[in-house]
């Protein structure tokens, strides 16, 4: 069983539960729990695969083999749910569209067309067709010029109108644009928040056991569900153990620290004004 192998290799290390617990920062009565096999005593399913991984990696065993032979043991229908999908994503063909034939360009018949221009009316067609093209030309002419004509005048009478205008006006308008940059230079720069105590607030991006100490004192203790957020306040220090620690990140003292690990790993953190450990 995976508590045997677990407990006979702490054992034969010459190692204590006291040990394991301060080693992996998982609590003595679960370690109990899992080397009895008591797994319903646990506070979940992810919990459990992640104390056990904690619990083989500190002890330098094959973390991945007795997660393994956990779910084995206790839930062999997802195991084997889970390796039927990934047999079966391993056998699926990839899905490529078959090669288009090429396509050949066939010669298009030739047609004999009789010369349009071999008659008399043909010719008096032609000539008449290029007088109407060089009467458009010419009207088309004369519109240019006659607008290129008023877009001038137009120009010149707004560029005189501008000139007159009274320097007055010019002055007067840079006075309220002046203003406020004048006000926003008098403005006094926003103070940061002065922090007093130990201020430690947590976001929840999945479900995570966590045990809260403020100044050594037991406040918390549970599991947070997913979106959840919490604040929590000590005089010296605040200390928090996240059995998820990849699903809750923190902000201390108005500073963002982000994620303290990986989902499923076991971390334990000490929070104070000055630094954390």
């Amino acid at each position: 069983m995976t508590g045997d192998t677990l407990r006979q290799a702490r054992e034969n290390q010459g190692l204590s539960i006291q040990d394991i617990e301060k080693g992996t920062s998982i609590r003595g009565l679960y370690i109990e729990c899992i080397e009895k096999g008591e797994f319903d005593k646990l506070p979940g399913e992810a919990y459990t695969k992640g104390f056990i991984r904690n619990y083989a990696n500190f002890l330098k065993l094959d973390a991945d083999a007795l997660v393994k032979e956990y779910m084995e043991e206790n839930h062999p229908e997802k195991l084997a749910a889970q390796q039927a999908a990934e047999a079966a994503a391993m056998q699926q063909p990839s899905h490529r569209p078959a090669p288009q034939p090429r396509r050949t360009v066939e010669s298009e018949p030739s047609y004999h067309h009789e010369d349009s221009f071999s008659t008399g009316k043909d010719f008096h067609q032609r000539v008449e067709d290029s007088h109407r093209r060089q009467n458009l030309l010419v009207v088309l002419l004369v519109v240019i010029i006659v607008g290129a004509g008023a877009f001038f005048l137009l120009s010149s009478d707004d560029s005189t109108a501008e000139k007159t205008q009274p320097v007055k006006q010019t002055q007067q308008a840079q006075k309220p644009a002046q203003q406020p940059a004048q006000q926003a230079a008098a403005a006094p720069a926003k103070e940061e928040k002065k922090y007093e105590d130990v201020e430690v607030s947590a976001k929840l991006t999945d479900a995570c056991w966590v045990s809260v100490k403020a100044d050594g004192k037991t406040i918390f203790e549970g599991t947070l569900k997913k979106g959840e957020d919490k604040a929590w306040k000590a005089k010296d220090k605040v200390v928090i153990t996240a059995g998820n620690a990849g699903a809750i990140s923190f902000t201390v003292n108005g500073k963002d620290l982000g994620k303290v690990g990986d989902i499923g790993q076991v971390a334990e953190k000490t929070f104070t004004k000055d630094h954390i450990e």
